[in-house]
């Protein structure tokens, strides 16, 4: 549980309907009757206070943050426990290791009202909380279908690891917006200010080697890259760039790490030699 999320009265009312299952012989999920006694009769009220004065005795606020602004980040003893109340059954195995190494994305997982600086933290915070964001899901008759986004996170991954790790780097590559639904209207404003059809998904303005930048077209493991997509790759490769396409995560980011690794702008080295 990251923090005391429930009100009293939310936490009386939810006490009320287990003691009303209890009388009508209704059991628990793992089969046992509901367990009462240790309430004695009192409401919620005296456990919250005393959580609260505990958690405020070793300096930190209700939600396991320090003080008692919730957006202040919990101590990295409390943040280890809370680390532990995180369902990581249904997340990707790398997921899990952000979640472990980065404290920053761990808080903003777990405490509430606590929001990140980075986009791409708070992108893999929601991500944690529903997997769903990225595999999709079937429609079924209680719940509407939803499309998986790999590419997307694909692209969250890089700009994450590249703000972590290559901070410079990071500041000098931007994402080249060409997917997803637009009214027709925002679609040709787009063109009218000099969207081009085919453009590669991330640009690196950073000039290594005898190339003057990087342009990197993402695909997920099985998807491939159009004709125009390809064509705009040659342009670029003739104009000094270095151009590729690759799919999933991994040959994307050693295609970047590849490239960040050449020497600064000399016009002969070559990843290709």
């Amino acid at each position: 549980m990251a923090g005391l999320r429930l009100t009293n009265d939310e936490v009386n009312k939810l006490l009320e309907k287990q003691q009303n299952m209890k009388n009508r012989g209704i059991k628990s999920g793992s089969g046992r009757e509901f367990d009462l006694s240790s309430l004695q009769g009192r409401d919620s009220t005296t456990s919250v206070a005393r959580i609260r004065k505990a958690k405020e005795k070793v300096g930190m606020g209700a939600g396991g943050h320090i003080g008692n602004d919730r957006t202040d980040k919990p101590s990295r003893k409390y943040l280890a426990v809370l680390k532990q109340g995180i369902n990581t059954l249904y997340l990707p195995d790398w997921l899990v290791t952000y979640i472990k190494d980065d404290d920053e994305l761990a808080t903003t997982i777990c405490v509430k009202g606590y929001e990140a600086k980075s986009p791409h933290v708070i992108a893999l915070a929601q991500l944690a909380k529903d997997p769903i964001l990225m595999t999709g899901r079937k429609k079924t008759v209680e719940k509407k279908g939803k499309k998986a986004n790999y590419e997307h996170y694909i692209q969250v991954r890089i700009f994450y690891e590249l703000e972590r790790f290559y901070p410079d780097i990071y500041k000098l590559t931007k994402a080249v917006p060409n997917g997803g639904l637009r009214h027709d209207s925002v679609g040709w404003e787009m063109l009218a200010e000099g969207q081009k059809t085919g453009s590669p998904d991330i640009d690196i303005e950073v000039a290594k080697g005898k190339y003057f930048g990087m342009k990197l077209e993402v695909k997920t493991e099985n998807n491939k890259a159009t004709a125009i997509q390809l064509d705009k790759i040659e342009l670029y490769n003739d104009a000094g760039f270095y151009a590729v396409v690759r799919n999933g995560f991994d040959n994307c980011w050693s295609a970047i790490i590849e490239y960040i690794s050449l020497p600064d702008f000399d016009f002969k080295t070559d990843l290709n030699a």
